[in-house]
């Protein structure tokens, strides 16, 4: 006679099997179940590329090499195109200053290039490495951010302006006010505001669809010899900015909430937590947003990208 077990039996039995098979899919996905503290990580040193930072949609890193103000622009010519990595995937050549990049869904990228305090040019690299001059700006175009529609929007350091380029080539004037002469972070929000951080004041503002500008908040303290915040980045509404000549990172929220998020002040290139790490005059930074990951360039110092994981 063959014994049944139970109802109740078979129900512990489902239980205990399907506990330990959730357990188990915890532990492959998350180790120990612990999520580790944030750190910064240096992802490459010994690293020429000074200026800004950009990540395309496939997580691609590009990393300008700004190098040092001489008469009238930068001294450095290359742009890099790094892994996720940090792996030099390719270098792009024959560059005068430059500073932001963007690049659109079919793989164009665009660089801020050749400027000259009074004017500078947005120039078109291919996939196929054709290059085309598609616009000269006024003043000195810095940075630029895209959105998902590839227009581009361009910050101006010696203008009161920032610049839209639509795909079709179109150049127009997006807002005018006398707070943005000194812009150069540049990045959109979730409902396609316009951030834009003054590098003279370390004064964040949003320019709504309208052209209208409206402050953000001012990170207190920071401007030393008139550098305040280098770059911005956003990920979900938050605004991540460099503060160039203190060493610190800031995360500013859309209320103006400000926080130190990241730096110890010194200017050394330390990894570690995230507040005793240490930056040597952090300037470029962009976000892969998927990822919730920081790159970070740095001004002095033997140059790299940092890296951190939020």
């Amino acid at each position: 006679m063959k014994i049944r077990p139970k109802k109740s039996t078979h129900l512990k039995r489902a239980i205990v099997f399907l506990s330990f098979g959730f357990t188990i899919l915890l532990s492959s996905c998350y180790g120990d179940g612990i999520d580790p503290d944030p750190e910064v990580e240096t992802l490459i040193s010994n690293f020429a590329a000074n200026g800004a930072v950009s990540v395309d949609r496939q997580g691609t890193i590009y990393v300008s090499e700004y190098g040092r103000f001489v008469e009238t622009g930068g001294s450095g010519t290359r742009v890099f195109k790094l892994s996720p990595h940090g792996k030099v995937l390719d270098t792009i050549t024959g560059l005068s200053g430059p500073m932001g990049t963007a690049k659109d869904s079919k793989g164009n990228l665009f660089i801020n290039n050749d400027n000259n305090t009074v004017r500078g040019q947005v120039l078109k690299i291919s996939p196929n490495k054709e290059r085309e001059v598609i616009a000269s700006i006024e003043g000195w175009p810095s940075s630029m951010a895209i959105d998902y529609e590839d227009n581009l929007y361009i910050s101006n350091y010696t203008a009161p302006t920032v610049h839209k380029i639509t795909p079709d080539g179109t150049v127009s004037v997006y807002a005018e006010d006398p707070r943005l002469l000194g812009g150069v972070g540049i990045d959109l929000d979730s409902k396609g505001n316009v951030i834009v951080a003054n590098f003279y004041t370390a004064t964040i503002y949003s320019i709504d669809k309208n052209g209208e500008v409206s402050l953000i908040a001012n990170i207190p303290d920071i401007v030393i010899q008139n550098f305040g915040i280098g770059y911005i980045t956003v990920i979900n509404d938050v605004i991540y900015a460099t503060g160039i000549a203190v060493n610190y990172i800031y995360s500013v929220s859309m209320d103006g909430t400000i926080e130190t998020i990241a730096g110890n002040g010194e200017a050394a290139q330390v990894d570690g937590p995230l507040l005793e790490a240490s930056f040597s005059n952090p300037n470029g930074i962009a976000a892969n947003k998927f990822r919730k990951t920081l790159y970070i360039s740095e001004y002095t110092g033997v140059g790299g990208v940092r890296k951190i994981k939020l």
